[in-house]
Parts: structure tokens; C-alpha cells; sequence
């Protein structure tokens, strides 16, 4: 296996608030391979918060705003890990870096905190990604809505 030069690396703090008692900031990394088709991303300490709406669990991270909704526990934070790596994935795709994700969750999120049925938790994360910027036809849905027939 080939190894990567990495020739871009931003570390950036998330976000400015400590993390639980560690004290600990998330984190987001970003390395790049100078092709610009691989990349590696690292999400440390994030704080996410599940929280049971009807049949449904939701997660939200805070210092990423960042949400996803499971039938459990374990699928809310396996709907929030899957879709946070596809939604990196399509960042590095659009935007070459992750830097219009790491922006911190709207108040409502945050006050979610103190919701008694909040179950804060810790989420970190390493991926790899490699992007092929060839232009396709197949950038996105378009969703149409038909008008019923009375």
C-alpha cells in the first residue's frame, strides 16, 4: 500500500464549549492528498444528543449541526454515524473541504440538554474518503409534487 503525503491539514476546533467534565473541545481534521481525490477526516469528542420523539429516537450533534432519527438508540446513532460520513463525503465532493459543515447546532439543540429524557453522548469518528470530481448528470433529486385531479 502506497502511502499518502498529506499537504493540507486543518485542525479546527468546533466548537468553543467544553465537552462534558473532560474539558475537552471537539475537534474536526481534514487532510488532503495533493491529487484532491483522497481525504481524511477526523471528528473528535463531538456531543450528541438522543432524544425520544414518538416512536422515533433523535440525534443531534451540537457542535455539528448535524441530525438523523433511528426506531432505537443504537439505530439513531448508527442513522447519525452513516449519515455524517455520506454527508462528509458529498462536502469533500461539493467543496473540497469540510468547512461549511462545522457549524455549531441552533439554540433549540443546545436546549435540548436539559430535557430530562436527554441522553447526552461522546462520538468520534476517522474516515477515509476519495473523491472523483468528474462532472456527471447526476448531481441531485428533484422532488416534484402533482396536483391531484378533483
Amino acid at each position: 500500500m502506497a502511502k499518502i503525503k498529506v499537504e493540507k491539514k486543518n485542525k479546527k476546533p468546533v466548537s468553543d464549549a467544553s465537552v462534558g467534565t473532560t474539558g475537552k473541545s471537539a475537534m474536526a481534521i481534514h487532510a488532503a492528498h495533493k491529487d484532491g481525490e483522497h481525504h481524511v477526516v477526523g471528528i473528535g469528542n463531538l456531543r450528541v444528543i438522543i432524544i425520544p420523539d414518538g416512536k422515533v429516537f433523535f440525534a443531534q450533534g451540537l457542535e455539528i449541526d448535524y441530525a438523523a432519527q433511528g426506531d432505537s438508540v443504537p439505530d439513531a446513532r448508527k442513522q447519525f454515524e452513516e449519515g455524517l460520513e455520506a454527508t462528509i463525503q458529498e462536502h469533500l465532493r461539493v467543496h473540497g473541504n469540510i468547512d461549511s459543515l462545522l457549524k455549531v447546532a441552533p439554540n433549540e439543540a443546545w436546549n435540548m440538554l436539559h430535557k430530562s429524557e436527554a441522553r447526552p453522548q461522546r462520538y468520534s469518528q476517522v474516515t477515509a474518503h476519495h473523491v472523483i470530481k468528474e462532472a456527471t448528470s447526476f448531481e441531485g433529486i428533484d422532488y416534484l409534487l402533482a396536483s391531484l385531479a378533483a
